[in-house]
């Protein structure tokens, strides 16, 4: 989990460095539509911080089962479901015949597909549902974290943007510097949790079945 929690913090200091920049830029800018824009920027920043962390969280869970060659019928049967929808779904049948040697070790890593996890829509209820299916812990402190429901709000908004449905000024203009500041807060204060939360999983190998 190292360089996973070295990926947060560094897209962590992205987002630091630049809400203290809309903090001393917006109150001296004659700009409004300026100060829209830079808002809204902020909110796909922060997108992009929630979607590298669970993302790269979940492929480090999946490393690390393929790294201690822990074959298919040890891991918990939530887990051997989540393999086999990746297989199904995502796979094509050849391309994984050719590529595997030890079908039991070779599908935790071999059905995996990155890119698959968020398809542009991780709230805190898709890491909930990410939690159930894996077993790591989705519980986190509510007074630092309001157990991330900031996450949607973020999530609609990036869509959103993404979308075209509104621009970057009709978005921005909803949301004081306040109004980030404890939605960045709460938002970093929740990955944080989910990615310690994550470690002790993988520290404990709580992804096996208990024998």
């Amino acid at each position: 989990m190292l360089n996973v929690k070295t990926d947060f913090q560094d897209r962590v200091n992205e987002v630091n460095i630049y809400f203290t920049f809309i903090e001393k830029f917006i109150p001296n800018s004659d700009n409004d539509d300026l100060n829209k824009i830079l808002k809204s920027n902020l909110l796909l920043m922060l997108y992009n911080l929630i979607e590298s962390s669970i993302s790269n969280a979940i492929e480090e869970i999946h490393n690390d089962i393929h790294r201690n060659s822990i074959s298919y019928d040890l891991l918990k049967v939530e887990l051997r479901e989540v393999l086999v929808r990746h297989l199904k779904n995502h796979i094509n049948p050849k391309d994984f015949v050719l590529a595997i040697n030890n079908i039991a070790l070779d599908i935790v890593k071999k059905s995996f597909n990155k890119g698959r996890i968020s398809n542009g829509n991780i709230d805190s209820k898709k890491i909930r549902e990410l939690g159930a299916s894996y077993g790591f812990s989705y519980i986190t402190n509510y007074s630092q974290t309001k157990n991330g429901a900031c996450l949607l709000t973020i999530k609609r908004r990036r869509n959103d943007l993404a979308h075209g449905t509104f621009s970057f000024t009709e978005v921005g203009k909803d949301y004081t510097n306040e109004d980030l500041e404890i939605i960045k807060n709460e938002a970093i204060n929740y990955l944080r949790e989910i990615l310690d939360n994550i470690e002790r999983y993988l520290i404990r190998q709580d992804y096996k079945i208990a024998i």
